[in-house]
């Protein structure tokens, strides 16, 4: 397939947010965004799209923990650094990037629209210095969240960041041609932004959402399989509780002492029961999440039942992600929450 104008519907951006300026970790306001354009973008100059927001998970910015082109310095086939033997055990055709996506629409599997990706991270250094697989510095989250002590990160997307790509980029610019998903942090983050702003999206896709608001992450011990494989039982346990401390620490930083049951998702769910009756949800998790957030995601999935808001609901295991049952439990799932999202725009 001949990917027209690739080299300009594969676009870094940069804004600056007020939402961000002046806040409490004296970190940038200025932020990159990672954007995907639909083939055909530059055929039509009338032509609009609808748009999906997708949230980033936590170490990451929108340079990492991303999908991009597969031959972007930032592309996110990590899967790819894998040593061959492992990598045999990934369905890697169910994971996606832009060239995937290029393909899709253009087949007809998807209908045409803008992919936005923007940087939810804190800009401060995971509090050991840790890298990522790619040996790029791992950075504290945000969680998408308002927060006294770390700033404004719902505002900036909901408020400066749409505001932004519909004034320069030829979207749809309502409500019913609007979407929001994420994973992990994003998928926390996209219930955030949804329960508080049903007003600017018709979907929202959770994936393993993490659940700032329980104690029990305070008990848990992340062991990833894939880590043990490639670096043994030793590292992988310092890897493990190095990462998990360095999460408790931002949530302490962003949300510190009792301040903590105003982030939990139920609570905010059960504060604002008329918000998912207006916003279509989809909510996943493996069974086998190393963070433990299945047990989360049902919590979520009760309290939306109680309350009688529809929603989808996954929680299942999938053999093909057991290497990473959470990493690859969201990168499954991102292309079936894509769908979701286009078959409710009009």
């Amino acid at each position: 397939m001949t990917k027209d104008n690739a080299n300009l519907r594969y676009v870094i951006d940069s804004f600056h947010s007020k939402a961000l300026e002046g806040n409490p970790l004296g970190t940038t306001a200025d932020r990159d965004i990672n954007i995907y354009l639909p083939p055909g973008y530059y055929d039509d100059e009338e032509k609009r799209y609808p748009v999906i927001y997708f949230l980033h998970g936590y170490g990451g910015h929108n340079h990492s923990w991303n999908m991009a082109a597969k031959d972007s310095d930032d592309g996110s086939d990590y899967w790819n650094l894998l040593p061959k033997k492992i990598l045999k055990e990934i369905d890697v055709d169910r994971l996606v990037d832009f060239d995937k996506l290029d393909d899709l629409i253009t087949q007809g599997e998807l209908a045409p629209f803008i992919f936005i990706q923007p940087d939810g991270s804190l800009h401060a250094p995971h509090k050991d210095g840790a890298l990522d697989f790619k040996r790029k510095p791992m950075l504290k989250g945000s969680f998408y969240v308002n927060s006294p002590h770390t700033g404004n990160y719902r505002n900036y997307i909901t408020n400066d960041l749409i505001e932004y790509i519909d004034n320069k980029y030829r979207t749809i610019s309502d409500r019913q041609h609007r979407a929001i998903m994420g994973g992990s942090m994003g998928g926390y983050g996209t219930l955030n932004l949804a329960v508080h702003h049903p007003e600017k999206f018709i979907a929202a896709v959770s994936l393993s959402p993490g659940d700032l608001g329980a104690r029990r992450l305070y008990q848990v011990k992340l062991r990833v399989p894939l880590i043990e494989r490639i670096f043994g039982e030793k590292l992988s346990i310092k890897i493990g509780d190095s990462t998990m401390d360095d999460i408790l620490d931002t949530i302490d930083l962003i949300m510190p002492g009792d301040s903590r049951i105003n982030y939990d998702m139920n609570k905010l769910i059960r504060e604002n029961p008329d918000s998912f009756k207006k916003v279509h949800l989809s909510l996943s998790c493996d069974l086998d999440d190393e963070f433990k957030l299945a047990e989360g995601v049902v919590r979520l999935h009760d309290t939306l039942s109680e309350l009688n808001i529809p929603h989808e609901y996954d929680l299942s295991r999938d053999p093909k992600a057991a290497l990473t049952p959470h990493g690859l439990g969201i990168g499954y799932r991102v292309i079936p929450g894509m769908k979701f999202c286009l078959k409710y725009f009009k």
